[in-house]
């Protein structure tokens, strides 16, 4: 197996009851996103395909009830993840109180791919992960709110080599592996998402402080102004940004 491949690793792990020796803490890492979804149309009485395109920003007003495209300041779209990286959830997180208001999805399954650069060290650096999240279904409102679905999510993590922690980092030197495993390319500024045409580029807003990356897929059942519609989501991406809380 080539060395620069994404799958050269010291570990597997299958994450599914942890008897594990990290410390038993949630972190909260700031996650802008896009997707594209896919909903039944119609035209001339047939069937036809419809394109939805959204960010992470628009989840978090389903989620809280608002319509796509309120402008918040303090709610954003957020990955909280194990220590020991035995789950993760998307969630909303209020930075205003430093708290998770609502989750949006929580793994049913994870498995996770380790590599320890040093020897010496308690701990790998670093992560690949797959999960399967299901949509967990929001009080939202009579108008906007998400109703059910799933999302496949698979990504990177960097870790903190004294405790198997996720931690950021200002300097991403993962980034050359992120074409042989999938991952759209990112940038700093503000959360904004750029479709080409095989790839999304997310841009964030908060700093260059990097944790990893992310893409996904699933169907997402959703009820925007007052209509309910599932979207086929062929493809998303995320960035895993800076900490939010612990």
């Amino acid at each position: 197996m080539k060395s620069r491949a994404c799958l050269r690793v010291v570990a597997v792990i299958a994450m599914a009851a942890s008897s594990a020796v990290w410390a038993q803490t949630n972190i909260t890492f700031r996650s802008p996103a896009g997707f594209e979804g896919v909903f039944q149309g119609e035209i001339g009485g047939k069937p036809a395909y419809e394109f939805e395109h959204l960010i992470g920003a628009d989840l978090v007003n389903l989620a809280l009830g608002t319509g796509v495209g309120t402008v918040r300041t303090n709610e954003v779209l957020a990955l909280e993840v194990a220590c020991d990286s035995s789950s993760a959830s998307l969630v909303v997180f209020d930075k205003a109180t430093k708290s998770n208001l609502v989750t949006i999805a929580a793994s049913s399954k994870i498995v996770v791919v380790q590599q320890q650069d040093n020897p010496a060290a308690a701990f790998p650096d670093r992560e690949r992960f797959a999960t399967e999240m299901d949509i967990v279904p929001s009080a939202g409102s009579n108008a906007n709110a998400l109703v059910s679905g799933f999302l496949d999510v698979a990504g990177r993590l960097y870790l903190n080599p004294t405790n198997g922690c996720p931690r950021t980092v200002l300097v991403d030197t993962d980034r050359r592996q992120d074409v042989i495993c999938g991952d759209g390319s990112t940038v700093s500024a503000s959360e904004d998402v750029t479709i080409g045409k095989h790839k999304i580029t997310v841009i964030d807003d908060d700093t260059k402080e990097i944790a990893g990356r992310g893409h996904f897929h699933g169907a997402l059942t959703v009820l925007i102004a007052g209509q309910t519609n599932t979207l086929v989501v062929p493809v998303g991406a995320l960035s895993i940004d800076r900490q939010l809380a612990p």
